[in-house]
């Protein structure tokens, strides 16, 4: 690309703060940054929002948060879909102030709930065969 096609502004080059000589200009100064150690870094506490939680749930919670999402596709009756949506409102409107954004509940999160409790139930899964049989196992 031309220097006449930018304007005369010259080469992007010349824009990045990046010498093409390995060495250092005599009048730039050049900061030396230490690395912290890890023990000089004090660990942050969280605070439970409700003291009756247990430390399992905390444990379960904490690795939920830093594991990665992903977007899963799924087909639900309309009459799920709606359940999920007024659920979902139900639950925010209890707020009396606001909540925030990341903090708030929407139908998503309903069923990651969902996902959780059937992790945490008593279900043999090599027995089950159909969601019949599940529905009928958890008395649905």
């Amino acid at each position: 690309m031309s220097s006449k096609k930018m304007g005369g502004l010259g080469k992007l080059s010349q824009f990045s703060g990046i010498r093409q000589d390995s060495q250092p200009a005599e009048s730039e100064p050049v900061e030396v940054v230490e690395p912290v150690e890890p023990e000089a870094v004090e660990p942050k506490t969280l605070s439970a929002p409700n003291a009756q939680s247990s430390s399992k749930d905390k444990a379960k919670r904490k690795t939920c948060a830093k594991e990665t999402q992903v977007t899963l596709n799924i087909n639900v009756s309309r009459r799920q879909k709606d359940w999920l949506s007024d659920t979902a409102q139900t639950i925010r409107d209890n707020n009396e102030d606001p909540v925030a954004p990341a903090d708030r509940v929407y139908p998503q999160h309903l069923i990651q709930v969902a996902i959780d409790l059937l992790q945490s139930s008593e279900v043999d899964w090599s027995k089950i065969r159909n969601v019949e049989e599940l529905r009928g196992y958890l008395n649905l």
